[in-house]
């Protein structure tokens, strides 16, 4: 590598930082700023990372479905919790979290809440389906007629099936009588889900709708009339308001502690390594500001507590990697028959192995605790997750990188604490 390019590459990892620091830290003390004349608003980053209830405040509430006499307990309890998605959503709770717990409970969270004695009272309510004529009269309700719905798979097309009760057999029959060639429309609390058109009239109780449907479409509108047709009760078991106070001054203490963490481990870095040191903490920069970054886009990230934890605990994982790296090196030069930059190439390829075995098991825990954890737990192992990926990649690639120009610049072994006098102390 030429000076010219190592000098080049420098200043565009010193810009890339410089410039990554400026979109994330909220400058003006607000969430964005509108840009220019423009109708436009830019948001500064780290304020569109979606918080947790613990941090920005706001309800839970833990429910007790009443399943006695219902034939299909789990399909009930996935159905209320589909409908309870639905609803909170359509009432503008768009970060509100349904999760199951156990086997009969549901939890509800919903940050930045008001009026938490109005929206559990909306939760409370079971849902209530409906099959509506164009003129908005009641023909089914979905507690009285329908047995249960299900998606299904025919001539290459997910479809709906639906399949009534007695009394629902001879109600639909009529139905479908007097609207043939029409359209019957399926509410669920009022709020219209489909309107599929009457081909026939059915009289067997057994219909089927059709449609270009997705199987993940059709598996789930198929849940929500499930849910409305079984008319599940919720009963309060526990709920408890967190108040947004609290949660602004746990996430400054979080930010505060990850930010000690980082400095610390700059400059026992920057200590013990020396040069190698600081191209690390360079990447570690590197890796935080790309972090906060991945943690405002991606979808389903929601920060809370343990996700900070999540969080610092990655780049503690950061940093082994660069240190297993780093002391490959050493044992590199010990040998005497290598010059620093042979020494970096081999250290870094004897260092992934190593590197890859201890990251990978670490995802693993983290994937299960994904998919099997609480809520608080998913928090925890997706940060952690995300944490680890770009930590590899940091370590990997861009500590090499970096490490690449400085040597270039700066070929000296005693800036690296690689001096052959201290090659020999350790032998």
């Amino acid at each position: 590598m030429s000076k010219k390019k190592a000098i080049i590459i420098l200043a565009c990892v010193t810009v890339f930082i410089i410039l990554a620091a400026l979109i994330i830290i909220p400058l003006n003390g607000k969430d964005n700023f509108k840009i220019g004349k423009s109708n436009y608003d830019f948001y500064w980053v780290s304020k569109a990372i979606k918080l947790g209830l613990d941090l920005e405040g706001g309800m839970y509430a833990e429910y007790l479905a009443d399943l006695e006499g219902v034939d299909d307990p789990p399909g009930a309890i996935n159905g209320a919790m589909s409908n309870l998605s639905s609803l909170l959503f359509s009432k503008g709770y768009t970060e509100a979290v349904v999760t199951k717990v156990g086997n009969d409970g549901i939890r509800v969270e919903v940050p930045s809440v008001e009026d938490t004695e109005a929206l559990m009272a909306l939760i409370g309510k079971p849902a209530k389906l409906e099959f509506k004529d164009e003129n908005g009269e009641v023909l089914i309700e979905g507690n009285k007629h329908l047995d249960k719905a299900n998606a299904a798979l025919q001539n290459g097309q997910y479809i709906i099936e639906l399949k009534f009760n007695r009394a629902g057999t001879e109600a639909f029959a009529k139905a479908t009588e007097a609207n043939l060639n029409k359209e019957i429309s399926i509410f669920i609390d009022d709020a219209e889900i489909m309107s599929p058109r009457v081909n026939s009239v059915i009289s067997d109780g057994k219909a089927i709708i059709e449609g270009k449907y997705s199987q993940t479409y059709a598996e789930e509108t198929a849940t929500k009339i499930n849910s409305g047709a079984l008319g599940v009760k919720l009963s309060l078991v526990n709920s408890e308001t967190i108040s947004p106070t609290l949660g602004s001054e746990a996430l400054k203490y979080g930010i505060i502690a990850g930010a000690i963490g980082i400095l610390f481990v700059i400059i026992f870095m920057s200590v013990i390594y020396r040069g190698l040191g600081l191209c690390a903490s360079l990447a570690l920069l590197i890796y935080t500001e790309i972090l906060v970054i991945l943690l405002a886009i991606v979808p389903w990230v929601q920060l809370t507590l343990p996700g900070i934890a999540g969080i610092i605990l990655s780049i503690g994982m950061a940093v082994d990697a660069n240190v297993v790296v780093f002391e490959r090196i050493k044992d590199e030069m010990k040998s005497g028959k290598r010059t620093i930059q042979s020494a970096v190439n081999t250290g870094f390829k004897k260092a992934i192995v190593a590197i890859l075995d201890a990251n990978i098991t670490t995802i693993m825990g983290a994937l299960v605790m994904m998919f099997v954890g609480a809520t608080a737990i998913k928090s925890f192992a997706i940060t952690l997750f995300i944490g680890i990926l770009v930590s590899m990649f940091t370590a990997l690639f861009v500590t090499r990188f970096i490490l690449r120009a400085v040597l270039t610049l700066q070929p000296e072994e005693r800036f690296y604490g690689l001096a052959a006098k201290e090659v020999k102390k350790y032998a």
